[in-house]
């Protein structure tokens, strides 16, 4: 049986051992006369066992899921826990913990660079609250703000050390370029959670897409916006050709990830590795170079 698996697997660990053990004895099991249903069933289970194997040894999956699979996360709080203490809409109105769960404990440990659209200055409950979020979940962050209120921005930097906030409109072309000069770029996340309009959140996606490290990941919040009037939205739930909305635009993305001739009607989808959605918001992923099959260093 040890003949025909790969390099990957002929290491002499001791797991590896007992997985043969048992494949082994399932295999002579299958061998002896037995129902139909029962060789099938054996069989089946010793190839999952052989796939989950591979899987966990395949140099394929990405360094960041790898790194987290053998990371003990029970003894922090999570990121419900964490957003549910300091009173962020996130998980209260929202439950975003499910997205966001699924994709930033593998950054935990690592020092990332993160920039979130919209402070919560029109909130009732006042600015910060994910901020603060953010600086407990992540221990090694550096954390950039872009927020529209200016005199509340201000006075809530005025009392918050180290915070980092630029003041202007996120569908303003000029400022996003000068955030991204002033910051460098290179962000592992960045989170719109601003103004909700469709042309906010269409600039900001589209401008800032550049400033997304390969292998970043994009989150854009409120997506439920782009079905309601006063944002720009369409009430007639996308039946109006007129109103170009996120989620239609969204859509094309979609279509152009889809298209077996690679036809492109969204500059970014050149970059984009896939989308993944749930109620109210949508994952962006940036291609990184190093995970396509032709890479050279």
């Amino acid at each position: 049986m040890s003949s025909i698996l790969p390099p990957a697997l002929s290491k002499g660990k001791e797991s590896y051992q007992k997985y043969m053990e048992t494949t082994s004895a399932l295999y002579s099991m299958y061998k002896k006369p037995s129902s139909a249903r029962l060789r099938i069933s054996l069989f089946a289970a010793a190839l999952f066992l052989l796939v989950i194997a591979l899987v966990r040894e395949t140099d394929t999956v990405p360094s960041a899921v790898k790194s987290a699979w053998n990371t003990d996360f029970s003894k922090r709080p999570s990121f419900y826990e964490v957003a549910t203490k300091h009173g962020t809409d996130k998980v209260t109105d929202h439950q975003y913990h499910f997205m966001y769960e699924k994709y930033m404990p593998a950054l935990r440990n690592k020092r990332i660079k993160m920039l979130e659209i919209g402070l919560g200055c029109n909130m009732g409950y006042g600015p910060g609250h994910s901020y603060h979020t953010w600086l407990e979940y992540f221990p090694h962050v550096d954390l950039y703000y872009i927020e529209y209120d200016a005199v509340c921005a201000q006075k809530w930097a005025s009392a918050t050390k180290g915070a980092t906030i630029f003041t202007g409109d996120q569908a303003d072309v000029a400022f996003l370029n000068e955030v991204i000069r002033k910051t460098g770029g290179g962000f592992d996340i960045i989170i719109d959670d601003g103004g909700h309009q469709m042309t906010q959140q269409k600039v900001s996606l589209e401008q800032l897409w550049k400033a997304v490290k390969p292998g970043g990941i994009y989150f854009l919040e409120d997506l439920q916006t782009s079905y309601m009037p006063d944002y720009g939205g369409d009430e007639t739930l996308g039946k109006n050709p007129k109103r170009k909305t996120m989620m239609k635009y969204i859509y094309e993305m979609l279509d152009d990830k889809m298209r077996p001739d690679g036809t492109k009607h969204v500059e970014l989808t050149s970059d984009l590795r896939g989308i993944d959605c749930q109620r109210e918001i949508c994952a962006f992923f940036k291609k990184d170079p190093r995970e396509e099959p032709n890479y050279t260093a």
